[in-house]
C-alpha cells in the first residue's frame, strides 16, 4: 500500500537543479528501492525558484530531467511551490511566505511551476502546485494607523492574481490534457490559517472580487468564472498546521467540502505535543533551532488559546505560567514517533475515519516532514533514507492505494 505514497523532496537541502537531481538520485532511489523495487513511484517535488528558472528556462533541461524520472520510474505527482528560496541551512523562519501572493515574483514563480508540471504529470493526470496561504500576517506595529486599509488593499492584489493564476492553470490544464490546481496551504499565524479563516476568505473574497473580476471582460458568465475558480484554486491539508491550532483535519476536511471547496492535496505530518511540565519544558528547549519557524499554542482554561510567534526561550519562560495546559508547537517530528511519556505527537489525530474519508473523495496524500536535520539525535532514524521509509510504512498502513494518483 505505502509505496504509492509520494514524500515532499523539501526534506532534502538544495536549490539548483543539480541540487534537486543529486537528491533525487542519491536519496528518492533509496527510499524507492526499499518501498517499491518493482512498481513506479510518485514524486513530490520540490523546486525553488532557482531551480525552476532553470528548468523553465531550457527546454533541453526539462527534457533530461524527465528522462531521469523516466529512467528512476518515478513519475511526478505534485509541486512543492511554497519555499521560493533557500529552505535548509539558513534561517528561514518567517522569510518562507516571501515573496507572497501580493507580489509579481509570486506569480511569476507558480507560473514557471505550472508550466514545468505540465510536462513532468503524466497525461490525463490530476497534479497540484502547494503554495503559502496567501501571506504572514503582519504585526500590528508594521501598519498602525492604516491595518484595515494596507491589509485590505494587500487582500485585493492576492486575489486579482489568484484569478490571473486560475485563467492560466485553466489555459495550461486544456492544453496539455492535466488537471492543474494550486492549493494554498493553511498555517499557524498566516492571512490563512483555521478552517473559518479559509471559508470566509473563499466566499467573501475569492467567490466574489475573483468571479467579479473574471467575468468583468463579458468572456464568461459569472457562473463560469466561479466555476472556474472552485476546480484551479484549492487547498493542501497539512495536518501538522491544523493539529497546531487544536483543529481536527478531519473535522476541518468535512468542512471545506461542505462548502465545496476543493483539497487537491493532504499532506500527512504531525506536530510536537506535551502537557506542560518542569520536564516537558525542559525537553522542548531542545527543539528550538534557529531555522525554522514554529509557532507555539497552548490551550487555556475554557478553551481559549495562547500563541506564540515561535518556540523560544520567551515561549517556554511564558508556557510555564500555564503548567497542566497542553502546548503545541509546529515543529514537524515522524510520523512513527509514538511519544515517550513527557513529548507526544499530534499523529493521534490521523485516525482510521480521517483515512476513510480521504479516500472516500479520492485526494491524493504525501508524507511531509522536513525538519530531520533540526530533530534531536533521540528522534531520528540511522538515516534520512530509514526516516522516510518508516514514516511511509506508518502512513501506508493507513492509507490506501486508491486514494494516490486519482484524477
Amino acid at each position: 500500500m505505502f509505496s504509492l505514497l509520494p514524500y515532499c523532496l523539501n526534506i532534502h537541502p538544495g536549490e539548483s537543479l543539480s541540487e534537486v537531481r543529486d537528491a533525487i538520485t542519491r536519496h528518492t532511489l533509496a527510499v524507492k528501492a526499499r518501498v517499491c523495487p518493482d512498481a513506479p513511484y510518485p514524486l513530490g517535488l520540490r523546486l525553488s525558484a532557482v531551480a525552476a528558472t532553470e528548468l523553465h528556462a531550457s527546454p533541453a533541461a526539462l527534457d533530461d530531467f524527465a528522462d531521469l524520472l523516466t529512467r528512476s520510474d518515478m513519475a511526478v505527482s505534485c509541486i512543492n511551490g511554497f519555499p521560493y528560496g533557500a529552505f535548509h541551512g539558513t534561517a528561514v523562519k518567517t522569510a518562507v511566505y516571501e515573496p507572497d501572493w501580493s507580489t509579481p515574483e509570486r506569480l511569476a514563480y507558480t507560473g514557471r511551476l505550472a508550466e514545468i508540471l505540465a510536462v513532468l504529470l503524466p497525461e490525463g493526470q490530476a497534479g497540484s502546485i502547494s503554495t503559502v496561504p496567501l501571506g504572514y500576517k503582519r504585526k500590528r506595529a508594521e501598519v498602525r494607523g492604516q491595518r484595515e486599509e494596507v491589509e485590505d488593499q494587500r487582500m485585493t492584489v492576492c486575489v486579482r492574481q489568484l484569478a490571473v493564476m486560475a485563467e492560466l492553470l485553466h489555459a495550461i490544464s486544456a492544453r496539455a490534457n492535466r488537471d492543474i490546481v494550486l492549493a494554498l496551504e493553511p498555517e499557524p499565524d498566516c492571512l490563512l490559517e483555521t478552517t473559518d479563516d479559509v471559508i470566509r476568505w473563499f466566499e467573501d473574497e475569492l467567490l466574489y472580487k475573483g468571479t467579479r473580476w473574471l467575468s468583468g471582460n463579458g468572456r464568461r458568465s459569472r457562473d463560469e468564472a466561479e466555476a472556474l475558480l472552485r476546480r484551479r484554486i484549492g487547498l493542501c491539508l497539512d495536518t501538522c498546521h491544523f493539529a497546531v491550532a487544536f483543529e481536527d483535519p478531519l473535522t476541518a476536511l468535512i468542512r471545506f467540502e461542505s462548502a465545496c471547496l476543493r483539497v487537491a492535496r493532504i499532506q500527512l505530518s504531525a506536530a510536537l505535543r506535551a502537557t506542560i511540565s518542569e520536564e516537558s519544558l525542559r525537553r522542548l528547549h531542545d527543539f528550538i533551532d534557529p531555522v525554522y519557524l514554529h509557532q507555539t499554542k497552548i490551550r487555556l482554561p475554557r478553551g481559549r488559546i495562547a500563541a506564540y510567534p515561535d518556540l523560544t526561550e520567551a515561549t517556554l519562560k511564558a508556557a510555564r505560567e500555564q503548567a497542566g495546559c497542553e502546548v503545541r508547537t509546529h515543529f514537524h517530528v515522524p510520523l512513527f514517533f509514538e511519544g515517550d511519556g513527557v513529548l507526544a505527537s499530534t499523529h493521534t489525530d490521523l485516525t482510521p475515519a480521517f483515512f476513510d474519508r480521504a479516500r472516500a473523495s479520492r485526494i491524493p496524500l504525501e508524507v511531509e516532514t522536513y525538519t530531520f536535520d533540526v530533530l534531536p539525535p533521540e528522534l531520528r532514524a540511522p538515516t534520512v533514507v530509514d526516516s522516510l521509509v518508516r514514516e511511509l510504512a506508518w502512513a501506508g498502513e493507513r492509507g490506501s492505494r486508491e486514494v494516490n494518483g486519482a484524477s
